[in-house]
């Protein structure tokens, strides 16, 4: 499996909030549970730049990347966004690191893919700190999003560790998280409390039945030709308006 090349356009962008191309991104496919990137593509320092604002998707774009593109938009519980709750379909469980049950584990559930990130971590001044995975992520939400059709599962992370992360580490962490998110046929976005920072997002089209089976595994055998995209960085940029020069003069 080779490199997987694909370059961003980019454009300035008039209004507010504008949406910022990903410091880090990666196409890759599915080979088996857990395994590495298979292809990789690297995109570095692009954080401070603008894109359009995720239109419709071109014809003959990748579904992966068309859905990671869609992602963006859509509002979490997380966010500082409004409609959520509008967004996440009523059929659908909305199911989060608070919901149990006495009589079956509760799914989809991060519990085993947070408990097992690294807990030392060499962050930007080559000191070590050991961050535990309950530590990094304050919690989820997974949902049905009727604007992709697709269950997703929104995690967010405490940002005193991860923004000590360098984009790599960022990574790891999110391709863990959008692992074990895919073994349920989930897309995953990671939210710096209020703030987009990360989105996996695979293809399941070739999957049967997989919006029918709400919070069920996948077959390992249905994932091993699954393509995914996952991409961190700063999505959004908030850009302070100009009120003039009269916004606190005196009456």
């Amino acid at each position: 499996m080779g490199i997987v090349q694909r370059h961003a356009a980019i454009a300035a962008l008039p209004t507010m909030p504008t949406f910022a191309a990903p410091s880090l991104t990666a196409r890759f496919q599915r080979v088996a549970w857990g395994s590495l990137i298979g292809g990789i593509v690297l995109a570095v320092g692009l954080a401070n730049r603008a894109i359009a604002q995720t239109p419709a998707p071109p014809t003959g774009m990748p579904a992966e990347e068309a859905m990671l593109q869609l992602l963006i938009d859509i509002p979490s519980s997380y966010g500082n966004d409004l409609g959520f709750f509008e967004e996440a379909d009523e059929n659908w469980p909305i199911v989060s690191q608070d919901s149990v049950s006495l009589f079956q584990a509760t799914l989809p559930s991060v519990w085993w893919s947070r408990d097992s990130l690294p807990t030392l971590w060499r962050v930007s001044n080559d000191t070590i700190i050991r961050v535990a995975g309950y530590r990094l992520v304050r919690g989820w939400t997974a949902f049905y999003s009727q604007t992709a059709a697709a269950p997703v599962i929104d995690v967010q992370v405490d940002p005193q560790y991860w923004n000590r992360f360098n984009d790599f580490q960022q990574f790891a962490v999110l391709r863990q998280l959008g692992t074990a998110g895919m073994n349920y046929g989930h897309h995953v976005r990671i939210y710096n409390s209020i703030d987009l920072a990360g989105i996996h997002a695979c293809d399941f089209s070739n999957i049967p039945g997989i919006n029918d089976r709400p919070s069920q595994e996948v077959p390992t055998a249905q994932l091993l030709d699954v393509n995914c995209e996952a991409a961190i960085g700063s999505f959004v940029n908030y850009e302070i308006p100009n009120f003039g020069d009269d916004l606190f003069a005196p009456p």
